[in-house]
């Protein structure tokens, strides 16, 4: 299986397995990076008990994949180059402006949503990383914590 062929199949109502763990695909959501010219996939999933903050993305042209957790942390801005956080250093690998160019399934995000994100991988560990965002137009946060996947560890259940 590719990448391209994970985006095509992975669909809002179907369930996923990442890892061991079982998700239900809430939403999916092509976000164009604007500074990078080019778009990538992200899916909301929910898990057993019912909690939708999870993220699972998905960039075809680099090719990458990953999985995300919400969290929250009262990070100050502007974001440093190197920030630490729970006793780990990570390091700033880019920062990014996204609309979301293209929504299916339960309303998370619209069409035309902005975010601004600031990624970082562990100085430690690079497969674990924080992608730190925030809305344009309502200015919220969305932290998240990011481990980097292999093709492998997804399945698609039904």
């Amino acid at each position: 299986m590719t990448h391209q062929n994970l985006v095509d199949l992975i669909k809002p109502g179907k369930k996923i397995k990442i890892k061991g763990d079982t998700y239900l695909v809430k939403q999916h959501i092509v976000w164009m990076q604007h500074r990078a010219d080019s778009c990538y996939d992200k899916w909301v999933l929910v898990d057993e008990k019912g909690y939708d903050g999870y993220r699972f993305f998905i960039e075809v042209k680099t090719p990458a994949i990953g999985f995300a957790k919400i969290f929250t942390h009262d990070f100050i801005e502007p974001m440093p180059e190197v920030l630490e956080f729970q006793g780990k250093k990570y390091k700033m690998v880019c920062g990014e402006f996204c609309t979301a160019v293209k929504v299916e399934g339960e309303e998370v995000y619209r069409q035309g949503d902005a975010e601004i994100w600031w990624d970082y991988v562990s100085e430690d560990d690079e497969t674990k990383g924080l992608s730190l965002g925030r809305s344009w137009e309502t200015w919220e946060r969305e932290d998240l914590a990011t481990q980097a996947l292999e093709l492998a560890d997804v399945e698609i259940l039904s």
